[in-house]
């Protein structure tokens, strides 16, 4: 036999008149589901253990025969209850009692079901049973109703002064410089009054201590260039254990090149991102280490040089070239210049041609551009001998020419340069990116009081790099590859030098050179209308560029 019974739309649902319990097997003639939820997950000696999940479950397995039930399904939560969290299985448990799947409800306590009040209770007192085993309560008796309310409100209240006193507690430690997160950062350990120090054991056998391969990793990153990879090959490679004991993650590297632990900062996890803690007075706060003992790893000069290699602004390692018996050099002029219009991809030279890269690969290029080789480079060599020859000495375009040509010829003597730009060019993507945040309302609500300070610092660094920058402004006369603009010398000394000479002094002032298809097949080559020069600019350019774009954000 089955019977049927009628959710709050109206719906009608047929149950079958005996169920099967899912836990034992046993049959009754009802059916009810059982939530069971904790807080954390904590070791069985700890004194904070609530009762288990598993223990709760037996105690509405029992509670269920005994009164004529067989358990359908078991709901199980570890999340707070009163914290703004999804929990997933109290939201499903919910949906099964509206939607008529299950006409009862069973929880080990109203605390244990929610800390929301009468919120969450409402929305299925007197449309479904609900059970609180250890209150004694029950939803279908008239008389239980009130003391149901009454009862979640008093453990809302309870709630949310425990969870005051917790915020006030931690606030007031992490004032004092104490580590109040859980697990230290790798490469650290913590006291049981949570004072941060060096961790010293070796990171593995016969290897140097975990606090020297944070330091090893920082300096690797922004010193040598290492990528994340890199770093996880070589730590994968030294046998040393990764954060969870296991292997090394890409993503955990980058996240310890970004903490602010290890520059000796206070932190507060924002939106699950370790952030820079701010005081009520917004000012930062220093971590105390062991003793009264330095807790940074590193300088915060290091870290932000690493971050700016780990963004790709600045690039230090050198390829490899592929095999010394092989001439690997490009044998034409505009080799890596040219772009096609219909689709971006580079132009590589096939026959007497430079040809669309998408079309030679098999790819697919809605507008297939090709060119006729000595056509485009007499073309691009007389726009770049025009575009020189017509410039005035404080023309960015010969700016940018010294700038690109002292890097080529003195290189040592432009990478202070080179990592100073980088720098900026990271402050300012920090800041573009907390206004992002901002915008994208990851400090909205409680978390708004560290905007205000995060920004100001934000704003200083990019401040002080800018002053670094300033350090190197041109004032002095310009580094020319040439002697002299004249064009009769400009073409003798063009003509003068070979064909690797020829491509570094076009790359002096071209960044890229667009080629669009031709209007039909068999016309004459029209440079003007089909060719597009993208022209080199100097730094302070792109610098200011980058300024622009952040006040526009902001």
């Amino acid at each position: 036999m089955v019977r049927g019974i009628t959710d709050d739309r109206g719906r009608d649902h047929v149950m079958p008149s005996e169920h099967a319990c899912t836990i034992c097997g046993q049959v009754e003639p009802n059916a009810i589901d059982l939530y069971t939820r904790k807080s954390k997950r904590l070791k069985k000696d700890d004194h904070r253990r609530e009762q288990s999940t598993d223990a709760q479950r037996e105690q509405g397995h029992r509670w269920a025969h005994r009164n004529g039930y067989a358990v359908r399904k078991v709901w199980k939560d570890i999340q707070s209850a009163f914290k703004d969290v999804k929990r997933s299985d109290f939201d499903r448990a919910l949906r099964a009692l509206a939607q008529a799947e299950v006409p009862a409800l069973w929880a080990y306590a109203i605390d244990r079901f929610s800390r929301k009040g009468a919120e969450d209770l409402l929305k299925v007192i007197g449309k479904a049973r609900v059970i609180f085993d250890m209150d004694g309560l029950d939803s279908n008796e008239s008389r239980d109703r009130r003391w149901i309310i009454n009862r979640a409100e008093e453990a809302r209240e309870y709630s949310e002064q425990l969870s005051q006193r917790v915020c006030d507690t931690k606030a007031e430690q992490r004032d004092k410089g104490l580590w109040v997160a859980g697990r230290p950062p790798w490469g650290y350990k913590v006291t049981r009054d949570r004072y941060l120090y060096p961790d010293d054991t070796p990171a593995a056998e016969g290897f140097m201590s975990r606090a020297e391969v944070v330091r090893e990793i920082f300096r690797r990153v922004a010193e040598e260039g290492a990528s994340t990879r890199d770093i996880v090959r070589w730590l994968d490679g030294a046998g040393v254990p990764g954060p969870g004991g296991k292997g090394w993650r890409y993503g955990y590297v980058s996240r310890m090149l970004r903490h602010p632990a290890y520059v000796g900062w206070q932190m507060i996890q924002v939106k699950a991102k370790p952030t820079v803690y701010r005081d009520d007075s917004g000012h930062r706060v220093r971590l105390v280490g062991k003793d009264g003992g330095p807790v940074a790893l590193v300088s915060e000069e290091r870290q932000r040089k690493a971050l700016a290699t780990l963004q790709g602004l600045i690039v230090q390692r050198t390829i490899p070239p592929c095999t010394p018996t092989r001439n690997t050099r490009p044998r034409h002029l505009l080799t890596g210049l040219t772009r096609c219009g219909g689709c971006e991809h580079s132009m590589p030279f096939q026959g007497r041609s430079y040809q669309c890269a998408a079309v030679i690969g098999g790819r697919n290029c809605p507008a297939r551009a090709g060119v006729r080789g000595d056509q485009i480079e007499e073309y691009v060599f007389q726009r770049w001998l025009a575009r020189l020859t017509n410039a005035e000495l404080d023309d960015p375009i010969m700016l940018a020419v010294s700038e690109r040509w002292a890097a080529r010829v003195k290189p040592e003597e432009t990478e202070e340069e080179q990592a100073a730009r980088a720098v900026l060019r990271a402050a300012e993507a920090d800041l573009k990116r907390l206004l992002d945040d901002r915008q994208a309302g990851v400090y909205d609500g409680p978390a708004a009081r560290y905007f205000g300070p995060m920004l100001k610092d934000a704003t200083a660094a990019v401040e002080s790099a800018r002053e670094g920058v300033a350090r190197y402004s041109a004032d002095g006369p310009l580094n020319l590859p040439f002697a002299s603009l004249d064009r009769d010398e400009l073409i003798a000394a063009w003509e003068a030098v070979d064909l690797p000479m020829k491509r570094d002094l076009l790359r002096l002032a071209i960044n890229r050179v667009t080629i669009v298809k031709a209007r039909a097949q068999g016309v004459k080559f029209d440079g003007d209308a089909r060719v597009t020069i993208e022209w080199a600019e100097p730094a302070e350019s792109t610098d200011r560029e980058g300024q622009e774009a952040m006040a526009m954000a902001a």
